[in-house]
């Protein structure tokens, strides 16, 4: 064969000249730099962004360029290890038939290896996992002892998992995770030439730390900072669908505007525990607990009715849909949430079958709802009466199928050739919990059903259970639903930006110095805290020109209005009235001008965190932090924003467009900002009925990316 390893594999692949290219930078720091387990290469890139086909290609780059041997270090399950052993014998199959590389699972060797064998590239796979790792150390120390002078690429894949290491305090039993540390350590002690890299969505535990920490002999705990020597951004391909999507500010009329559903939370409790007194099998289509779902499933069934007669009528293949329900981890949940959803098919399909007007109610909301974000989307979209047959159709015959997927699921059979999950009909549907998140890849993911509702939620964990990023086809947005509670959307639109710092970081070459953690302190106000410690359910991310404000908020009675009025006016400088410029007042003004503020909101579903607010404009005017104790402070009245359109937590949309705008986002702004825009607060937009000041809080320019944890892990 002619050419090397990667051209081969790209041509095959068409690989874009971004991804190609992003490849070739990650071997040539794997060459240069010496990468340690303290000191990775990392290759991080977002959820389902297209990770694994990145570093097959960092694999077949690496051959060409001298390495030998390629170990994939991955998530400790079955499943996930023989879906990378799939993924990587369907990429390189065109050399494993040409007998130049051999891909093997270390626990399934394919026998004693021939001379023959051991001369070829070899990929081997192995589990984070205790056996799997003291199977790979005896492989090459005592099986194959000549192959520890060849140079090995190690992978690891979903770095952030076991990959650092927590010791317990003496006279206690070494936790797991340890173990497997030690075992990775003691494996790349063995091999003389290797190169170590790190793949990952979620770094927070391995990069945003410090080079060390001081060791807490109350905690239990010594952590041991595995940061990266380098990192290098995945590109973001054209066809990726992600938390900007789900998550930022979108201009009305957007057809992504119509993605999130809200559901209630009783609804997704109803749903976790057996009782029939909250849902019965008799009345499963009219039950308040089961609002969301039974409108999710019809929803679904009638929105890959709607693609695939798009597809037709433009002459393309008809596709096959999926839709996701993940309210819990417990496979008790999974037995009732299956049983309640062979309910409503059970009666939808009665229904379809002898009765389909009964339907009719529930079929004009879901059309309705999909017909909105067609038309935002330009889309073509059938008549009522011939959607309406199609969807009869479509539960008559039985083509509807779902499958639980969880612990007791043998998940490689549901699997193909490529390792994705296979669709079997036009309508498919998967009830699971955990073993849905990390590597499962869910093509045509049109509805997703989210009740995981910890009281504490970690970014890492989460962003893993977004199945519904992906590579997508733009075109399914228009149909594609998620299906969540309104706390639940709220704290993943805080990870999501979460997520965008740190990227911004990266993106900036701020992250030499690093994401700053910093914590609520009553003594010391503000002070760095330890990432590893961060609670996300407690926490604020900023970047550089960031805004932060209240949302989803009522405002108080005439009288509380009036009083805030009488005390803000004395307050603001007439200079910074209608100005569209900044005017400096010092901090404690500041502070005084937020709690008038605060006093004149009410919350209907959780608050806000003014602390927050209070904290990081002490963080960011601190004379001790470079600041001089002053804050720039712009007031606009007039404004005329409805209630209905006040809930954009990117503030984006609510601080408006022009000079204002150019004025707060100014990248070269060194000082933080109060933004107070004066809402005219009539009745007919849904206020209270008197005028009222927003406080925005915009981030300087000039800073790195901020998280701020106004509650931390306790010692």
């Amino acid at each position: 064969m002619t050419g090397g390893f990667y051209s081969r594999l790209r041509e095959a692949r068409q690989d874009d000249e971004q991804l190609a290219a992003c490849i070739d930078r990650v071997v040539k720091q794997l060459e240069d730099t010496s990468t340690t387990g303290d000191r990775p290469g990392m290759l991080l890139g977002k959820i389902q962004s297209g990770k694994t086909r990145a570093f097959v290609g960092v694999i077949a780059r690496g051959f060409d360029r001298g390495f030998d041997i390629a170990v994939v270090f991955t998530k400790g399950t079955k499943t996930l290890s023989a879906q990378t052993v799939a993924r990587l014998s369907y990429d390189l199959r065109e050399f494993i038939d040409e007998d130049e590389v051999l891909v093997f699972d270390i626990m399934k060797q394919p026998g004693k290896l021939t001379k023959t064998e051991q001369r070829r590239k070899l990929v081997i796979v192995a589990k984070k996992q205790t056996q799997n790792l003291e199977r790979m150390i005896h492989f090459f120390d005592q099986d194959y002892p000549d192959l520890k002078g060849r140079k090995v690429l190690i992978v690891d894949d979903e770095a952030d998992l076991a990959s650092v290491r927590f010791v317990r305090k003496k006279n206690q039993d070494e936790v797991e995770q340890g173990k497997i540390a030690d075992k990775m350590d003691a494996m790349r002690r063995l091999v003389g030439k290797v190169a170590y890299l790190q793949v990952t969505a979620t770094p927070y535990s391995l990069y945003l730390q410090p080079e060390s920490y001081e060791n807490d002999d109350e905690s239990g705990y010594v952590f041991k900072p595995k940061r990266p020597a380098f990192t290098e951004l995945l590109p973001i391909h054209s066809g990726y669908v992600g938390g900007d999507d789900h998550f930022l500010a979108l201009p009305e009329g957007d057809p992504r505007s119509f993605l999130f559903v809200e559901v209630q939370r009783e609804e997704q409790d109803a749903l976790r525990h057996e009782d029939q007194r909250r849902i019965r099998q008799d009345r499963v289509l009219d039950s308040p607990n089961a609002t969301g779902l039974v409108r999710a499933i019809v929803t679904f069934v009638l929105a890959a009715c709607l693609r695939r007669w798009q597809q037709a009528e433009a002459g393309e293949k008809r596709r096959k849909y999926a839709m996701v329900i993940h309210n819990d981890t417990q496979k008790k949940a999974h037995a009732w949430q299956d049983q309640v959803i062979e309910w409503i098919f059970e009666t939808a399909t009665d229904a379809a079958t002898n009765h389909p007007e009964k339907l009719r109610p529930l079929f004009d909301a879901a059309y309705a709802d999909l017909r909105a974000s067609i038309e935002a989307d330009k889309g073509r979209i059938p008549t009522p009466e011939q959607a309406f047959e199609m969807f009869v159709e479509a539960l008559q015959s039985g083509d509807v199928v779902r499958e639980k997927v969880n612990s007791d699921t043998q998940v490689m059979d549901l699997l193909d050739e490529r390792a994705e999950l296979r669709l079997r009909t036009p309508f498919n549907i998967f009830l699971g919990g955990s073993i849905l998140d990390r590597g499962i890849t869910i093509p045509n993911l049109i509805a997703f059903y989210y009740g995981r509702n910890p009281r504490t939620m970690q970014a890492d964990t989460v962003l893993q259970h977004s199945r519904m990023y992906g590579n997508r086809d733009r075109r399914d947005l228009a149909v594609t639903r998620f299906y969540t509670s309104l706390d639940v959307y709220n704290r993943l639109f805080t990870i999501n930006e979460f997520e965008n710092a740190l990227r911004s970081a990266f993106e900036s070459g701020a992250h030499e110095q690093g994401v700053v953690f910093i914590q609520s302190d009553a003594a010391n106000r503000v002070r760095p805290c330890a990432p590893n410690k961060v609670l996300l359910s407690n926490v604020v991310a900023v970047r550089p020109t960031g805004l932060y404000l209240p949302t989803g908020f009522q405002t108080k009675s005439g009288k509380d209005l009036t009083v805030a009025e009488k005390e803000l006016k004395s307050l603001i400088p007439p200079e910074a009235r209608d100005n569209q410029k900044f005017v400096e007042i010092d901090r404690g003004t500041t502070m005084h001008i937020i709690a008038i503020a605060e006093k004149t909101f009410e919350f209907d579903d959780g608050d806000f965190d003014w602390d927050a607010m209070r904290g990081l404009l002490d963080y960011y005017s601190d004379v001790r932090d470079g600041g001089d104790g002053k804050v720039l402070l712009l007031a606009e009245t007039g404004r005329k924003l409805s209630r209905e359109k006040s809930g954009d937590k990117s503030g984006l949309s609510i601080l408006g467009g022009g000079t204002i705008r150019n004025l707060v986002l100014d990248p070269q702004r060194s000082k933080p900002a109060l933004v107070l825009l004066q809402q005219e607060g009539s009745r007919e937009l849904g206020w209270s009925g008197h005028s009222f000041w927003w406080p925005i809080l915009a981030a300087p320019g000039t800073v790195e990316p901020c998280v701020f944890a106004t509650k931390v892990v306790s010692d």
